[in-house]
């Protein structure tokens, strides 16, 4: 669902509710309560509880402004990336992760075959199997 639809779906108070939630789950310091948060939107503890955690529509808003805000922060995220690469001992998993990003690495497996490339027939196969099954049976029956 898109955002559009979803904020249909929901009352100004809850899409107040959930811009307030998600900011607070991103501060490091000065964090609110729920009980501050829903005080703050007008509604009880109990119900920003029943709205966090049983209104799908308010979870995927919820979601869906997370997920903005981190996009938002790629650029930031990009700049760590390349001072674990470029610092005084480069971070192995930080070039990985670029080479990754920019499809430079991945991951590939390659079985090669270093038989014969010639074909054979099945009654050749099947020869082959016999002569097979009888050094079998003459390791089973030499004496040890």
């Amino acid at each position: 669902m898109n955002r559009k639809q979803l904020e249909a779906k929901l009352t100004a108070q809850q899409r107040r509710a959930a811009i307030l939630l998600v900011e607070n789950e991103l501060e490091t310091e000065n964090k609110k309560t729920y009980e501050e948060i829903a005080e703050e939107v007008g509604i009880t503890r109990m119900g920003l509880y029943k709205w966090r955690t049983q209104n799908r529509a308010f979870i995927e808003y919820k979601n869906l402004l997370a997920d903005d805000i981190l996009s938002s922060m790629r650029p930031l995220v990009y700049k760590q990336l390349l001072r674990t690469i470029m610092g005084s001992q480069p971070s192995i998993k930080g070039i990985d992760i670029f080479m990754r990003r920019f499809a430079l690495l991945t991951d590939k497996q390659v079985t090669e075959d270093h038989g014969s490339s010639e074909k054979r027939s099945n009654e050749a196969i099947q020869k082959e199997l016999e002569e097979l099954d009888s050094m079998l049976e003459e390791k089973k029956t030499e004496p040890k």
